[in-house]
This record gives structure tokens, C-alpha cells and sequence, in this order.
């Protein structure tokens, strides 16, 4: 019994110690490959002319009878609704984007009333694909219209690019090249040779489009005041690229 266990205990001793040491040589191996790479970070920033635009118009009524100030409104907003689409802008696009009715309560009264109410009526008006001119002319011409007919309330005026993947692309070239031509400096300065790349990844960091805030607009205030040339602008596309070169 003796001898067949003295070669099976043997066998057992190599065993453990052939996969320690494999084990070892694989986490050696992977300490050495991180060791062997270069990392390198490339950035491109390309803006484009903005050629749509969102312009929220709002009707804002208040007073102490519900149904009386709710009926303002809805005349109000209708009377904007068909000034806006009588410009007979192409493609132009209209949808309700917020209606809420707010109590108005005294506060100094205990327990706190109800003295009357604010109805918010906004309309998301859209314009897309425009040359600048034309969509700075259209823009004007809807803030104008919606003052005019009852609008008392500009909330936002939007610019932005609606295709934004050819700026995308020439985003990501520019941003890889950067990568690349950076870890050649790196490696020659380094005194390596790029082998291959063994990984490349981006990170997109769109800027938005930032909102043109407009004050509100007085219900006694002639509309042309208050609808001056509107310059469209730009928007910013900037993209991250990461690249790692395997080294010998």
C-alpha cells in the first residue's frame, strides 16, 4: 500500500505545484501586457450653422373666476395658433407643450384662500432645415405674430443642427488622428516602437444647444418692439477619442 501511495502523492505535489506556477505566470503575463501599452487621449471640437430652431410662446391669464379665465385663455392662445400658422411657413410644426392651472392663495388669511388663478397655456412652435437667413426671418416673424395676437410669454427660443452626423464624423477623425499622432510623439520620444492597437474607444461630448431667454412680454407692449433680428448662431459638437498601442 505503501508504494502506491508514495507515486500518487507525488503526482498530486506536481500538480499543484505545475498550476501555482501557471497561475502565477498568467497574472505575471497580464501585469506585464498592461505594462506594455501606451494610452493616448485625442479631443476635436467642430461647430456648424445652426438651421432649426424651438420657440416656446405662452398665454398667461389670471383672475378669480376658473371658467372666466380658462375661456380667456383658450380664445387667446387660439387667436396666436392661427396667427403663427398664417405665416404659412413650410414644415412649420405646432403642439401644446405645457398647460397648468395654478391657485393663486392668500396666504395672510388663516387658513389660507383661494383669491383666484393662473391658467399657463405654452405652444412648442418648430422650424427645421433652414438656410440662416430665412430661418432668423422666420423666427422674428413667429415672435412677432405671437405677441401680436395675445402671447405674453416668450419662454425659450432654441437653436440647434438637426442632422448633426456629418459633424459627428468630422468630430471623430480629427479627435482619432490626435490619439494616434500623439502616441507616435510619446513613442518616439520613449525610444519604442508601436506594434498595433489594442483598443480605440470615444466618448461623445455633445454640447446642447443653449436656450435664448426672453423676457416676458407685457400684454400692453406693441409686438415689433419686442420681435428685433435674431442671430441664429452656431452649435458645438466636441468628441473624446482613447486609443492604447501595444509597444515593443
Amino acid at each position: 500500500m505503501k508504494r502506491v501511495l508514495v507515486p500518487l502523492l507525488v503526482v498530486s505535489l506536481l500538480f499543484i505545484a505545475h498550476t501555482t506556477f501557471a497561475q502565477q505566470c498568467a497574472k505575471q503575463c497580464r501585469s506585464d501586457c498592461k505594462s506594455y501599452l501606451i494610452h493616448t487621449e485625442g479631443t476635436a471640437e467642430v461647430t456648424g450653422q445652426n438651421d432649426s430652431a424651438r420657440i416656446s410662446v405662452a398665454v398667461v391669464t389670471e383672475g378669480k373666476n376658473l371658467d372666466q379665465v380658462s375661456s380667456d385663455n383658450a380664445l387667446r392662445i387660439k387667436a396666436v395658433l392661427g396667427a403663427i400658422k398664417g405665416l404659412n411657413i413650410q414644415d412649420l410644426k405646432l403642439e401644446t407643450s405645457n398647460y397648468r392651472v395654478t391657485p393663486q392663495k392668500d396666504y395672510k388669511a388663516r387658513p389660507p384662500v383661494i383669491k383666484g388663478y393662473e391658467v399657463h397655456n405654452s405652444v412648442l412652435v418648430t422650424l427645421e432645415k433652414f438656410a440662416p437667413e430665412d430661418l432668423s426671418k422666420h423666427v422674428s416673424q413667429v415672435v412677432g405674430e405671437a405677441l401680436e395676437s395675445g402671447a405674453n410669454n416668450i419662454n425659450h427660443i432654441q437653436f440647434y443642427i438637426k442632422n448633426k452626423e456629418p459633424l459627428e464624423k468630422e468630430a471623430l477623425t480629427l479627435a482619432t488622428q490626435e490619439a494616434i499622432d500623439r502616441a507616435k510623439i510619446l513613442a518616439k520620444a520613449a525610444g519604442v516602437k508601436l506594434k498595433r492597437i489594442a483598443s480605440l474607444s470615444t466618448r461623445p461630448t455633445h454640447v446642447p444647444p443653449r436656450p435664448q431667454m426672453m423676457r416676458k412680454a407685457a400684454m400692453d407692449t406693441e409686438a415689433a418692439a419686442m420681435a428685433p433680428p435674431i442671430e441664429i448662431g452656431e452649435s458645438e459638437i466636441r468628441v473624446q477619442v482613447t486609443v492604447a498601442y501595444e509597444i515593443e
